[in-house]
């Protein structure tokens, strides 16, 4: 068996507007292996989001273009049917969106929400329940037995936040997608909640493709880090790596705009201008107009992907 269980190549995602096509993901490739975390970091609008929603084939108007393969085991996801892909969702690759309440059904308890997969296996209405219970302990929910009988919204933030994840948790998957986990949570919950997670890499070797605007989080959980930028993946290695030695202009700029310590590490910096939005796909650097660094080569010409060093991979001209 293959260590490797997500394979992301050339990935590629276009939506159709009015204007001609929005290019939200454009040529990225990354792998996560069994049992480790890869992070997706990056300002709002990056395509982050967007790259987790293609894995999951979960598109609301259907008027994206995409290119690219997407391999789950060796198992080209853009290739199968919608009905495959219905038994690949929740069984092997979970995912815990971002807003919880939004993701609860409000007119059902939080427990038979949970349950429901659980009973697609062919467990008993009795069984399930009991596992359920069993699984809000899991995700450290007080009072499981009560807290079952709960709709969402008599649940606090949190409490839905492990909702969703003992519900993504109940079947087993391989593999889980987690987009922005922990946003709105306060700093206790948060640090539970990334327990949970990885005491299910450790116990289950599951994997989880995470995707945070929080360096902390990334920090604390994270084994290699994938730099996004205006649909690229502009930088990717070793979280540790990544860290101590950024080498995109944009990596360094988000690193810079971290809170400092002491005052005497100077104040925190900023990032003039926005992500651009990729009407029409041009020979140029997508950074090109952000970037301290930028010559006529970085405007007229895209850079490719390359290795400076054992799996840290960067996107530059410059680099």
């Amino acid at each position: 068996m293959s260590d490797t269980i997500l394979r992301v190549e050339h990935l590629s995602v276009d939506y159709k507007i009015k204007a001609g096509w929005l290019s939200a993901v454009n040529d990225v490739s990354f792998s996560i292996d069994r049992g480790k975390v890869l992070a997706l970091v990056g300002e709002s609008g990056c395509g982050k989001s967007t790259v987790a929603h293609t894995i999951m084939r979960l598109s609301i108007d259907h008027n994206e273009r995409i290119g690219g393969n997407i391999f789950f085991e060796d198992r080209d996801l853009t290739k199968i049917s919608e009905a495959e892909m219905e038994k690949v969702r929740g069984k092997h690759i979970g995912m815990i969106f971002q807003n919880p309440l939004d993701s609860l059904n409000p007119v059902y308890r939080s427990g038979t929400q949970v349950a429901e997969a659980l009973r697609l296996d062919g467990m008993s209405k009795r069984e399930a329940r009991e596992r359920v219970i069993q699984l809000y302990r899991d995700v450290q929910i007080p009072n499981p037995e009560e807290r079952i009988e709960a709709f969402p919204h008599e649940l606090s933030g949190g409490m839905r936040q492990r909702v969703m994840i003992a519900m993504m948790l109940a079947r087993h998957p391989q593999l889980l997608i987690a987009d922005e986990p922990t946003t709105a949570l306060d700093v206790t919950v948060e640090a539970q909640v990334l327990n949970i997670m990885k005491e299910m890499c450790d116990k289950e070797n599951a994997s989880v493709l995470l995707i945070t605007h929080n360096f902390g989080i990334v920090a604390e959980i994270a084994d290699r880090i994938g730099i996004m930028y205006a649909g690229e993946l502009v930088e990717e290695g070793e979280v540790h790596e990544i860290f101590r030695n950024p080498v995109h202009p944009y990596s360094q700029a988000l690193l810079a705009a971290l809170p400092k310590i002491k005052k005497s590490e100077g104040t925190i910096r900023t990032i003039e201008g926005t992500v651009p939005r990729i009407l029409e796909k041009k020979p140029e650097c997508r950074f090109a107009n952000r970037c301290p660094y930028a010559d006529e080569t970085c405007r007229c010409s895209s850079p490719e992907a390359k290795f400076i060093e054992d799996g840290h991979m960067v996107r530059c001209h410059k680099r």
